[in-house]
């Protein structure tokens, strides 16, 4: 299947543990037991070689809570020399002074997950409280401290759209200095929570403009993407080919796997692949340097197309709305800061 330019990132959702409980999680439909194997990461491996280097993006589920699976991963990759920027996506909450030194001495970006103050966190987080609260401003404070690379990521749930801009705030007040702000994928963004949500946004990018926090707001999913498509793997090896299409429960993604690198399978395309690039071809030349964001938006769209997928179809439709809508505003505050169009990591 050449007809797509190439792989874009590589993500490795390889365990679908996870310690906390996060009601907006878009991998919420999991087993809570699965850890990638070895042999399937290798055939992985194997598949990439020739394309690389990548870019490999690890998550979860808590990528933390298998750590020594996660540690023997991103030794190969640095080893071979198969990558050219390794991200981890985490809730910090297990992060130890150990594995903050092996992030440091292989050169990983953690991007910690963090929605606000603590009545934030709680709302969008059922059940976690002040103690996990604590372990993750403590884990974000570990990672400033050591001065390694870090983003984070701000979740929005429309029940605290309210406070997107005191929360942005907060975080920035913690020493954060990047800050990705993203819309809670398939929940209920009606009329009302978008506009909200868009006043918000506006008023955090006239605040990084007026205080002169410039770059504190990642805007890499609105700018033009680099073509080309994601490999996602969930932990038993199975393909995806963008992150939203995660948030799906099976019934929706056992139409959209690619390709399975599973122990004893072939790792080719499976035959609903051929259906879903010629879609993502056509969607291309008719977006001419269509950015990221536009990239998930189609992926989601051609989710709710499937007949199990249709009962999300207007919820998927609020959600790109709004998508678009954000994106206009990152276009016009990068014409404000042109030289925000280098160097910014999507992750």
């Amino acid at each position: 299947m050449d007809m797509i330019k190439g792989i874009n990132h590589v993500w490795l959702f390889f365990t679908d543990r996870c310690n906390l409980g996060c009601g907006y999680c878009f991998y919420k439909y999991r087993t809570q037991q699965q850890v990638i194997t070895l042999k399937t990461f290798e055939n992985i491996l194997n598949y990439i070689r020739p394309v690389a280097p990548v870019e490999f993006i690890f998550s979860g589920g808590e990528p933390l809570m298998d750590a020594e699976r996660l540690k023997e991963m991103v030794t190969i990759i640095r080893q071979e020399g198969l990558s050219r920027y390794i991200s981890v996506q985490t809730n910090a909450t297990l992060l130890d002074e150990s594995l903050m030194e092996f992030f440091l001495q292989h050169g990983v970006n953690l991007e910690v997950g963090i929605d606000g103050d603590e009545a934030t966190t709680q709302r969008n987080r059922p059940g976690i409280g002040e103690y996990y609260y604590r372990d993750i401003v403590r884990g974000v404070a570990r990672v400033i401290h050591a001065k390694g690379p870090m983003t984070a990521t701000m979740v929005v749930h429309p029940s605290s759209v309210g406070k997107l801009f005191e929360n942005v705030q907060y975080l920035a007040a913690m020493g954060l200095k990047s800050l990705e702000v993203h819309p809670a994928f398939l929940e209920v963004w009606g009329p009302r929570s978008s506009a909200i949500f868009l006043d918000q946004y506006r008023r955090v990018c006239a605040w990084e403009l007026r205080e002169g926090r410039h770059g504190l707001i990642g805007r890499g999913y609105s700018e033009p993407s680099q073509g080309g498509w994601d490999l996602l793997s969930v932990p038993s090896g199975k393909i995806l080919a963008n992150w939203l299409l995660l948030s799906f429960p099976e019934e929706v993604r056992e139409h959209l796997y690619l390709m399975d690198f599973s122990n004893g399978s072939s790792g080719k395309f499976l035959p609903q692949a051929r259906g879903y690039f010629q879609a993502l071809q056509e969607h291309m030349m008719s977006h001419p340097n269509c950015s990221y964001r536009s990239i998930s938006n189609f992926n989601a769209s051609y989710a709710v197309k499937t007949p199990p997928g249709r009962r999300y179809e207007e919820r998927v439709k609020h959600y790109m709305d709004l998508c678009e809508w954000i994106e206009a505003i990152d276009h016009k505050m990068m014409r404000t800061l042109p030289w925000q169009r280098s160097g910014t990591k999507v992750s």
